[in-house]
C-alpha cells in the first residue's frame, strides 16, 4: 500500500508494478455498490486473461468497499480510493497513472462484458496504425418504467458519443479533462477527440458488452437532453466549487468567471434580518447575493431538484448556511427566523408546503415562477393552491400571472402581494454595452417586438 502524489488518493496495489500485460481496465465507481460485483465478475470470465483490474473508487458513500473486498485481495487487481468525490476525469486520471498494460479498456461498474470483450478488441487493436478500438454494444431503449426494450449497435448508440465500455485503446500520455477544466457527459469531447491525430478507430463489428439503462447514469446527471444539467450534478456528486459546464454542444457555463464577484463575505447589518430559503433558485441564482449585500442572514432548506435548471445546495457562491431536512423544525426553532421565504418553481412546491403546514408562527412568503400548469401535470394542484391561499404573502411572475391564479383562491386571500419574475438576474451584471433594439432599424409599421430588458 502506498500513497501517489495527487491528495486524497490511496493506492492499494497487489500487482507487480514491472509486469507488462496487455490490457489495464479502468473502473471507475461512485454508489454503485448495487451493480459492481457483476461488472467485475465479467472481467474474470474473460476468455482473454491477460489483464489487470483498477478499481478507482471515488468518494462513495455506499458499501462500496464491502462489496468488492473479496475481489481486492486478487493479485490482478489494483484499488484506489479518493476521500471525496473528484470527477470521473480525475477518477480516470488516476487510473491512468497506475497503468502497466499495453491497451486501456473501461469497465464502468454498472455495465459488463461479454466472455469475448477484450481478445476481439485486442484483434482491432494489432490493426496496423490502430490508436483505438470499439465494440458493438446491447442496451435497454426504453423509456417507460417496467419496459425493457433490448437493441443492439455496431458502434455508438443513437444520439450519444461510444461509451466507456465498449472502447479501449493505445496507452499514450494524453489525459482525460478534469473536472477543474470542464464538466460535460460528452465523452468524445472529454477525451477520445484527443486521440484522432494519432491513429485509426476501428470497429470490431462484434457485441462484445452491454450497456445499463438507469436514472444515475453519468449522462443523465449531466446532460440537459437526458434531463440532467449543472445542479442535478452538483447535489448528486456533492461538488461545491464553481464549474465550468459544457452544458450541450452549443452551451457552456462557466460559474468560476461568472460568480467570481460573489465570494467575497459582507457585512450583515444590526437590523438585517434573518432569512430562511426554502425550495430552490432557479436561473441567475447569484441575485440572492442582493440580499446578503443589504446585511441580511440567509439560510436554505432545498427542495429535491426536479429539473437541471433547479439550483439548490451546494451553492458555488455567497454564504448561506444550509438546515439539513432531518432536523429542520429544531433548527429554524434555534436561529429563530424572521421570514421564510419559499420559492420558485414546481420543484419548490412540496418542501414550501411542508414547512407551510407546519405553522412554525413565522412570516411566510411564497414565490412562484412557473406556468402552472407543470404543478398540474406533476399532481400538485391542491399543495400549489394552498400554497397561495395561506401564504401570508405572495411574488407573482407577472399580472397576468396574478389575475388567472386568483381564479382559484378565496378574495379574502388577496392582498399582500408583489409582481417579480424570479429568474431576473442582479443589476450589477447589466452594463451600458447593450446591442441595439430591433426597433432601431425597423420601420415603425413594421416593428412587432422590442427586446426588453428588466433589472432588480
Amino acid at each position: 500500500m502506498h500513497t501517489d502524489t495527487h491528495e486524497n488518493i490511496m493506492i492499494d496495489s497487489n500487482c507487480n508494478s514491472n509486469c507488462k500485460l496487455s490490457f489495464s481496465v479502468l473502473m471507475p465507481v461512485f454508489n454503485q455498490c448495487a451493480f459492481v460485483r457483476r461488472a467485475i465478475s465479467s472481467l474474470l470470465q474473460q476468455t482473454l486473461s491477460d489483464w489487470e483490474l483498477i478499481i478507482i473508487n471515488d468518494g462513495s458513500t455506499d458499501a462500496t468497499k464491502e462489496f468488492i473486498a473479496d475481489y481486492i485481495t486478487d493479485p490482478r487487481v489494483k484499488y484506489i480510493e479518493n476521500k471525496t468525490n473528484l470527477g470521473l476525469g480525475y477518477a480516470l486520471n488516476r487510473g491512468m497513472d497506475a497503468v502497466t498494460g499495453k491497451y486501456i479498456a473501461y469497465l464502468p461498474a454498472d455495465d459488463f462484458f461479454e466472455a469475448d470483450h477484450l481478445s476481439t478488441l485486442a484483434d482491432a487493436l494489432e490493426t496496423k496504425d490502430a490508436v483505438l478500438a470499439f465494440s458493438g454494444i446491447r442496451y435497454d431503449a426504453s423509456k417507460e418504467v417496467g419496459i425493457v426494450d433490448y437493441k443492439t449497435c455496431k458502434g455508438a448508440i443513437p444520439g450519444y458519443c461510444t461509451q466507456l465500455v465498449q472502447v479501449a485503446h493505445c496507452k499514450t500520455s494524453d489525459r482525460w479533462t478534469e473536472r477543474e477544466e470542464c464538466v460535460s457527459d460528452d465523452l468524445f469531447f472529454l477525451f477520445w477527440r484527443k486521440l484522432t491525430g494519432k491513429g485509426m478507430f476501428i470497429p470490431t463489428g462484434k457485441i462484445t458488452c452491454e450497456w445499463t439503462n438507469h436514472p444515475y447514469q453519468h449522462h443523465k446527471i449531466c446532460g440537459e437532453r437526458y434531463g440532467g444539467g449543472l445542479n442535478k450534478y452538483r447535489v448528486f456528486y456533492g461538488t461545491t466549487q464553481p464549474l465550468r459546464f459544457r452544458c450541450n454542444r452549443y452551451k457552456t457555463f462557466d460559474e468560476v468567471a461568472n460568480y467570481r464577484p460573489y465570494h467575497e463575505p459582507v457585512v450583515k447589518a444590526s437590523d438585517g434580518l434573518k432569512i430562511l430559503l426554502v425550495g430552490e433558485l432557479a436561473y441567475n441564482p447569484e441575485r440572492i447575493y442582493a440580499l446578503e449585500k443589504a446585511g441580511h442572514c440567509l439560510y436554505g432548506l432545498w427542495a429535491k431538484p426536479r429539473f437541471g435548471y433547479s439550483t439548490v445546495d451546494p451553492l458555488p457562491f455567497g454564504h448561506v448556511t444550509d438546515i439539513p431536512y432531518g432536523n429542520w423544525r429544531e433548527r429554524i426553532n434555534e436561529i429563530k427566523l424572521d421570514v421564510i421565504y419559499a420559492l420558485l418553481s414546481t420543484s419548490a412546491i412540496d418542501i414550501a408546503h411542508e414547512v407551510l403546514k407546519a405553522r412554525t408562527g413565522i412570516p411566510f412568503i411564497w414565490h412562484f415562477k412557473e406556468g402552472p400548469q407543470e404543478a398540474l401535470k406533476a399532481g400538485l394542484w391542491g399543495k400549489l393552491m394552498e400554497l397561495y391561499t395561506l401564504a401570508d404573502g405572495r411574488i407573482y411572475l407577472n399580472s397576468v400571472e396574478k389575475q388567472w391564479v386568483q381564479q382559484f383562491i378565496p378574495p379574502q386571500c388577496e392582498g399582500t402581494d408583489l409582481l417579480l419574475d424570479g429568474d431576473m438576474p442582479l443589476a450589477d451584471n447589466f452594463g451600458d454595452n447593450f446591442s441595439r433594439k430591433l426597433s432601431a432599424s425597423q420601420p415603425s409599421t413594421t416593428v412587432h417586438c422590442s427586446v426588453l430588458i428588466g433589472r432588480i
